[in-house]
């Protein structure tokens, strides 16, 4: 049986627009792109060069995934976090259905649209929250961490590694403590039009948003990626409320499944609810769900029947293997007429022959990672390097700023001896 959610909107998730894609007031003329090379010294440190050997013979493997906290920003006048958050519920609607084509511009990064040259700022400060809100007796060990990033930043070296780094990019770096390297993710603009396709839209009918997790929803978690402790940030477009085949149909398990998750009805959030946390500076709700395992999140991507047998899978997995995003949901649709849903999951059959493929390329990351890593910590924690490809070659370089990352408060727990708040 197919399942179906009537009545969600009786509950405490709401169907509404997808607020990662906006509509640009009249008159509105996008900000000029910035230059790549800005505020970097002229001459780049060193060239890097995509290795051709690596060393590694074995499958290089993610393991000791932990998830650390979560969180969505609120629509709001000032930089507002809901924390814990949550995803956009996955309803499972009835096919076939029809959705009008995405209009507009899409942000490319809401961090640094509301904290500006801090961008991890949310990152720690959620998982404070998540911490205090969980019980944890131990806190995370930061001090252990080899890089924090987002999974954009690991997708564009991969497409470097593999030659199809198509647009040039930009990673700012740094060192905090004795060992954990920051990046930063750099953008030449903070939004772009949204091309002709229906995946914002589809999204949106297909899913259904908590009151004030109808932005994006962004989950962190921490791993071992073959022996470099790894904490990622990465977007997460929805959950599956129950495992496969255990779908529930009934308004009444659907609350109670809501209700153990700390999703149950509520009358709402607005950003008046915000409490300021006095070290990061931002306004902070504290609401929704740190039980959303990690089996249950799913990628959202659309695709026409026209393209449908030429999925480039070299790209599209490494987007579910890096975030270790257990779903992979790809909507087949003519003209935004949506008939299927094709749903392929982490460790099926199908999904470890993709793998093999995909792994000369992985060995290669966990390879330039590393001196990527030895790099920054021979120029220290004074030192702020930067990585910028253009044309497929990656340079680094330093920067002119000695402008950190993070706040001195949060800088600390990156040493031995470093205490939470």
């Amino acid at each position: 049986m197919v399942a179906c959610y009537p009545c969600i909107t009786a509950m405490s998730f709401i169907a509404q627009r997808c607020t990662k894609m906006f509509t640009p007031a009249h008159g509105y003329r996008a900000p000029p792109d910035r230059e790549i090379l800005e505020g970097l010294e002229t001459q780049p440190l060193k060239v890097l060069r995509i290795p051709a050997v690596t060393g590694i013979v074995h499958d290089v493997q993610i393991r000791d995934v932990e998830y650390l906290g979560s969180y969505n920003w609120m629509e709001s006048g000032i930089p507002t976090l809901v924390v814990p958050g949550s995803p956009r519920l996955w309803l499972d609607k009835r096919l076939p259905f029809s959705v009008s084509p995405d209009q507009g511009r899409t942000s490319l990064s809401d961090n640094e649209n509301h904290v500006p040259g801090r961008a991890l700022v949310p990152l720690l400060c959620a998982v404070d929250i998540v911490e205090e809100k969980t019980g944890k007796e131990e806190k995370f060990a930061w001090s252990t961490v080899d890089f924090v990033t987002n999974r954009r930043s690991l997708r564009k070296l991969l497409r470097w590694i593999d030659g199809r780094a198509k647009t040039n990019f930009r990673i700012d770096m740094q060192l905090a403590g004795s060992r954990t390297v920051l990046l930063s993710p750099w953008e030449a603009n903070t939004s772009e039009p949204v091309w002709a396709n229906y995946g914002y839209t589809f999204e949106r009918v297909a899913c259904a948003a908590a009151p004030g997790c109808e932005k994006g929803h962004t989950r962190i978690i921490s791993y071992d990626f073959d022996g470099l402790k790894m904490v990622l940030r990465s977007n997460v477009n929805a959950f599956l409320l129950a495992p496969a085949g255990e779908a529930s149909t009934s308004v009444d398990s659907l609350t109670r499944d809501l209700s153990l998750l700390g999703l149950q009805a509520s009358p709402g959030i607005s950003p008046k609810d915000a409490v300021l946390d006095a070290v990061s500076g931002l306004h902070i709700v504290r609401s929704g769900s740190a039980n959303i395992s990690q089996d249950s999140l799913i990628e959202i991507d659309t695709c026409s029947e026209k393209r449908r047998y030429s999925l480039k899978w070299p790209e599209v997995y490494p987007q579910m293997f890096l975030s270790q995003t257990s779903n992979r949901y790809t909507a087949i649709h003519e003209d935004g007429r949506f008939h299927t849903v094709e749903k392929r999951k982490l460790g099926e059959p199908y999904m470890r022959k993709v793998e093999e493929r995909t792994q000369p390329g992985l060995r290669k990351l966990r390879h330039v990672l590393q001196v990527i890593h030895d790099l920054v910590l021979e120029h220290g924690e004074t030192g702020r390097l930067c990585l910028v490809c253009e044309k497929g070659e990656l340079k680094v370089y330093k920067r002119t700023t000695m402008e950190s990352f993070l706040p001195d408060e949060f800088l600390q727990r990156f040493h031995d001896n470093g205490e939470g708040f």
